[in-house]
């Protein structure tokens, strides 16, 4: 090592562990330049929503109580049956309640995006922040892994309400967690549990890890594996993501070996980070009575909250169900198998085989990006003096 590397390596430990100490994490050892040499892969989305997101996968539709459209993706079992709903309000201080009926669909809520690079957003054209190679702030990044012979990935997450975007709905009417824009809303790398080799973090944020992230766990995921394929992921079972794998620990690794299904591996690490982010109390509950006038944090993930569709490289349904045309990616759009239950979407752990495990495209398709469809309640109503 030259004398330069040990006069900067000996102002470089003390600042790790100054940057540690406020929970980020430091790489032990210095940044290797062929992991910066992965590319961003650049999708648009909003330009490409009309063709590309599967407007089916909102229906059915619930209003009053009753169902309007019907739909092939399934109704949460818990879902509010309540016709007319009452929000707020207190009598004895003259103030009036919003009264109103319910509403209860699929609102295509989120994007997000599972990236081989920290700091890059495909979905906003492959934009990447230039902080890439500073080491201290790249805590998410594929770092300081030692000898894990494992796949990694960072994620980014977007607000994408399209139907309040494009004013299908009032802005007061009920937004999943009160977004009415595309904006990022979290990224990978500034969580210190995405590069977490160690535990030291994760076990801190998930203590129940310790009991779940072993060998017996692993009993639940055909089960779940099953039920998940067939649209009726298991929440009791809040460990797995049925044939996706195991969402502890909730780290940016395989945690299985080497990465078998590209398609499998990045739909796991976009459910272990919704499951982090509600965890945090970063994300709320959107079903049933109790959530129809104002959401409740929930700290642990329900798997049937949500339904997913790969948007890209090669987005799930929209035009490519016929087959032809160009996907957002720039990639020839693959046709969708005839045996997918008649639905664009899929359950979360539902089996890549039955929607999309051919779905990457090497080089410029390697990061993936879905779009999540939150099942939302809400009560749509005139709030008095408006």
């Amino acid at each position: 090592m030259s004398h330069r590397h040990l006069r900067l390596d000996r102002f470089r430990r003390p600042l790790c562990a100054a940057i540690a100490a406020i929970g980020l994490v430091c790489a032990s050892a210095p940044l290797k330049a062929e992991g910066m040499k992965l590319g961003c892969n650049s999708y648009s989305p909003l330009k490409t929503m009309f063709s590309d997101v599967c407007w089916s996968g909102m229906f059915p539709m619930r209003i009053a109580g009753a169902t309007f459209m019907k739909g092939k993706s399934g109704v949460p079992s818990d879902a509010t049956g309540k016709a007319i709903c009452v929000c707020g309000g207190n009598l004895a201080k003259g103030q009036l309640p919003k009264i109103g009926f319910t509403v209860g669909f699929w609102a295509p809520s989120k994007i997000i995006d599972i990236t081989r690079k920290p700091y890059c957003l495909p979905s906003l054209g492959g934009l990447e922040i230039p902080v890439g190679g500073i080491d201290f702030i790249n805590g998410g990044a594929n770092l300081g892994r030692g000898q894990r012979k494992e796949a990694f990935a960072n994620w980014i997450l977007y607000s994408a309400p399209l139907i309040y975007m494009l004013r299908l709905l009032d802005e007061g009417a009920c937004p999943s967690d009160g977004l009415l824009d595309f904006d990022v809303m979290h990224m990978s790398p500034l969580f210190p549990t995405q590069n977490d080799v160690t535990g030291r973090y994760t076990t801190f944020l998930n203590p129940e890890m310790m009991l779940l992230a072993n060998a017996k766990s692993f009993l639940a995921m055909p089960v779940d594996a099953v039920s998940s394929t067939l649209g009726k992921p298991i929440n009791n079972l809040f460990w797995v993501a049925g044939a996706w794998g195991q969402i502890y620990p909730m780290t940016g690794f395989n945690g299985m070996g080497r990465m078998v299904d590209p398609v499998r591996f990045s739909s796991l690490m976009a459910t272990r980070s919704i499951a982090m982010l509600h965890r945090l109390g970063l994300m709320n509950e959107t079903i049933g009575d109790d959530n129809l006038c104002e959401r409740n944090a929930r700290f642990i993930l329900r798997k049937d909250a949500f339904r997913w569709q790969m948007l890209a490289p090669s987005p799930e349904g929209g035009r490519s169900s016929g087959g032809g045309g160009s996907g957002s990616s720039g990639q020839v759009r693959l046709v969708n198998p005839p045996t997918r239950g008649g639905t664009c979407t899929h359950a979360t752990g539902a089996s890549t085989a039955g929607w999309g495990m051919w779905r990457d495209v090497p080089a410029t398709g390697e990061d993936h990006a879905y779009m999540l469809f939150q099942w939302t309640d809400c009560c749509f109503g005139l709030t008095p003096g408006s």
